[in-house]
């Protein structure tokens, strides 16, 4: 029986900003779900540019521990959106 997709909410932290392997830039962070487990996240920029407008941040840095949703199915996980409290 396959599993069904989960949303739940996860705690941003390790961001950053800037060019990794691909050649492109991007915003990387890890999210941590309230089991214990977390996951990298790599967004393209112009998924960062909706992130960093939906949480009104001024640097990338401030989404340091703010919340969002992440998608579990299976053993992925996977950034939705930024989680507004």
């Amino acid at each position: 029986m396959a599993e069904a997709e989960v949303i739940e909410m996860a705690i941003m932290t390790k961001v950053g900003f800037g060019m990794r392997d691909g050649g492109s830039p991007v915003l990387w962070f890890s999210v941590h779900v309230a089991d214990g487990f977390a996951a990298l996240q790599i967004l393209p920029v112009e998924e960062a540019i909706t992130l960093i407008k939906d949480a009104k941040v001024r640097d990338v840095h401030d989404l340091e521990g703010k919340p969002c949703l992440v998608s579990r199915e299976r053993n992925m996980i996977k950034f939705v959106s930024y989680l507004k409290v």
